[in-house]
C-alpha cells in the first residue's frame, strides 16, 4: 500500500466500505466516486488531484496537509491561493495566462508522470537514434497524423 492508503484506513476508524465514503462525500458536496475511494483505501492509483483529497480530507477527517504529506505534495500551505487584489485589473485573456501558468507550476500530479515519461521518451528517441533508427519509426507516425510532411528516405 502507499502512504496515502496507509493514512486514509488509518483514518477510517469507522470501517466505513468505499460506497459509503463516496456517499458521504457526495452528501458534503463533493464529487467522488466509490471506484475512486476503493483505489485509494487500499492503495492501487495514482498521484491523486485536488478535489479527490479534499473529499476524502472531508470524510475522513483527515487534515489536507497530512494528505498532501503523504501523497508527496507540498504539504506546507493547505490554504486555497487568493491572487493579491490588483489582479482584478487583468482582462479575461490574462486571468486565462495566469491560471495556465498556475496549472503548469502545480501540475505535479499529472506533471509527475508527463514529465518522467516525456523525459524517459526523450532518452529512449536519443537512444533509438545511436542503436538503429527504432526510434524514429513513431515520430514519423505522429508527424504523418498531425499533417507533416514525411521525410525521404536517405
Amino acid at each position: 500500500m502507499s502512504a496515502i492508503s496507509d493514512l486514509l484506513v488509518a483514518a477510517n476508524g469507522q470501517r466505513r466500505s468505499a460506497r459509503a465514503i463516496a456517499r458521504a462525500a457526495q452528501e458534503r458536496g463533493y464529487s467522488l466516486n466509490h471506484d475512486t475511494a476503493a483505489r485509494y483505501m487500499r492503495g492501487d492509483h495514482g498521484l491523486p488531484d485536488e478535489t479527490t483529497l479534499e473529499a476524502l480530507a472531508g470524510v475522513l477527517g483527515v487534515p489536507m496537509t497530512k494528505l498532501r504529506a503523504a501523497a508527496g505534495l507540498q504539504s506546507e500551505i493547505a490554504t486555497p491561493y487568493v491572487p493579491p487584489a490588483e489582479a482584478n485589473r487583468l482582462n479575461r485573456r490574462q486571468r486565462r495566462a495566469v491560471d495556465e501558468i498556475i496549472r503548469a507550476m502545480v501540475d505535479t500530479g499529472r506533471g509527475r508522470g508527463n514529465r518522467s515519461a516525456s523525459l524517459d521518451a526523450r532518452r529512449d528517441a536519443k537512444q533509438g537514434a545511436k542503436t538503429g533508427q527504432q526510434a524514429a519509426k513513431p515520430a514519423l507516425k505522429r508527424a504523418a497524423r498531425r499533417g507533416g510532411a514525411e521525410p525521404s528516405a536517405s
